[in-house]
């Protein structure tokens, strides 16, 4: 009896392993929920596949040992082809030879399994033991943090006094301000800047954001105040981010609007602003989500098309997401209201994928440096020039469609992220606080832009003058990106 229980549990321990030392890996930027669906999927394709194999040969050590040298096969190349170096072309025949010549041997064996069993059972306990204790022990030590925690806020946020417009808080994700593009891009905004004011909007000259982290900056930016207290609530050296992804999610903003009746519509072309996924695209759609990293090391990494995980299929997923949130963006006016829409979207930002007119493109390096390099410049600008389009269909999208003014604010979470090696450490750090904000406000004689025209004080801007609230404008500080995520240095912005 234990042998039987052995191999059938032993082939669903070496398949959970790859996920379950992915997730401690990254541990300490995602939340258990990311984690399940990917799981419970693997469980399922494991019995599967023995329970066909047990059909076939009637026997449940031989049915376990080539289930397990199957999820090796499957799961297991991609770690197997980084480790020996040789690229896929080469690699994967000498995989497929030996999967058959093992799946062979296998298959032709007379000799009894159960000893086998009890060997392969063991190295999947020791193998899985390691990352389920670490993950056991992190979320042990790491208590999660709500954003109703009276550490957080120095000072509280009465309610709103009344109801105002609809309010959209539309995020591009490193749209760098148009003196930095001028400067370090050669690049003149002025086409998009100009549609902007033509439909009323106003452009802060001067805008910048307190953090050079994206999940930083827009946390910040919809709880309305610095996160100055996770050094001491975490720890001044924590590494863990999740809390901010939490603040992110469920924020200051949406839970004072949801008290006067605001209906609260939160979008996201990516997984930025989610802390347990996106609930409206594919888990597959992120480029960089906890089920592509999965995937990628696996064998489907060698094919394209709709279930495959080469870069091109990756990138034609991420494409498709674009357009549809974009598409959801531009229905919501029709919603009910009074609403306050928060949206975000990865672009201008990397992965560079789209050109100016919407055309598939594909960046010509898989180094991270060259991201934020010369090279990386031309593509973000691209992708930029993608993007206005977008923003400006979006924009008049909600203008034709709302039955009262709405407010708009475009605003980017913070600006370029430059390579230090290409720009040097002191430019990089300023062309990362300095973003772009622009602004829709209905009713306004003169608009102006909230002062001092940092992101934090945006929507501490919008509310005093629609909604009634007395809130104080917070000076204006900067933080750059330095050892530790909660390394708190003011810097000096020229």
């Amino acid at each position: 009896m234990l042998s039987r229980l052995a191999a059938a549990l032993y082939p669903l321990l070496f398949a959970a392993f790859p996920l379950l030392s992915l997730f401690e890996h990254n541990q300490s930027e995602i939340e258990f929920a990311v984690l399940w669906v990917p799981l419970v999927v693997t469980v399922a394709a494991t019995v599967t596949v023995y329970g066909l194999l047990w059909l076939v040969f009637r026997q449940d050590a031989k049915a376990a040992a080539l289930t397990a040298l199957v999820v090796l096969a499957f799961f297991h190349y991609g770690p197997f082809a980084s480790a020996i170096g040789l690229a896929d072309r080469w690699f994967f025949p000498l995989w497929a030879v030996a999967f058959v010549l093992l799946a062979a041997a296998l298959v032709w064996i007379t000799r009894d399994l159960t000893n086998l069993t009890w060997v392969l059972g063991a190295a999947a306990l020791v193998l899985v033991a390691q990352p389920l204790a670490g993950i056991a022990i992190y979320h042990a030590d790491h208590r999660a943090i709500s954003t109703t925690d009276p550490r957080l806020w120095r000072t509280d946020l009465s309610p709103p006094a009344k109801r105002g417009p609809d309010i959209y808080l539309l995020v591009p994700d490193d749209y760098a301000r148009p003196d930095v593009l001028r400067r370090f891009f050669r690049y003149e905004d002025t086409r998009f800047l100009h549609d902007l004011e033509q439909r009323g909007f106003v452009v802060s000259p001067k805008s910048r954001s307190p953090y050079s982290d994206s999940e930083m900056n827009i946390a910040a930016a919809v709880n309305m105040d610095y996160l100055g207290s996770l050094p001491r609530i975490l720890g001044a050296k924590s590494q863990d981010v999740r809390p901010v992804s939490k603040l992110e999610e469920d924020n200051r903003a949406a839970r004072l609007l949801r008290s006067i009746g605001y209906r609260y519509v939160h979008l996201d072309t990516d997984e930025v602003t989610f802390d347990g996924g996106n609930p409206h695209i594919s888990r597959f759609a992120p480029p960089d989500s906890f089920a592509n990293l999965w995937l990628e090391k696996s064998v489907l990494r060698l094919i394209g098309g709709p279930f495959g995980f080469e870069d091109e299929a990756r990138n034609g997923r991420f494409r498709e997401s674009v357009r549809k949130v974009f598409a959801q963006l531009e229905a919501v006016p029709r919603q009910p209201g009074p609403k306050f829409v928060f949206f975000h979207t990865l672009l201008p930002h990397d992965p560079y994928v789209f050109g100016p007119h919407g055309e598939a493109v594909t960046f010509p390096s898989h180094s991270d440096a060259d991201l934020g390099s010369r090279l990386g410049m031309r593509y973000y600008l691209k992708q930029l020039r993608y993007l206005n389009g977008k923003l400006l269909e979006a924009v008049d999208a909600i203008l034709a469609r709302s039955s009262k003014p709405p407010v708009i604010v475009i605003q980017s979470d913070e600006g370029f992220q430059a390579d230090e090696q290409t720009f040097g450490e002191a430019a990089m750090q300023q062309i990362r606080v300095k973003g772009l904000i622009a602004l829709y406000l209905p009713g306004a004689k003169k608009p102006v832009v909230p002062r001092p025209p940092n992101t934090v004080n945006t929507l501490r801007f919008v509310l005093n003058r629609y909604l009634g609230t007395r809130y104080a404008m917070l000076r204006s500080a900067s933080y750059p990106e330095l050892d530790f995520p909660y390394q708190f240095e003011e810097m000096r912005v020229r």
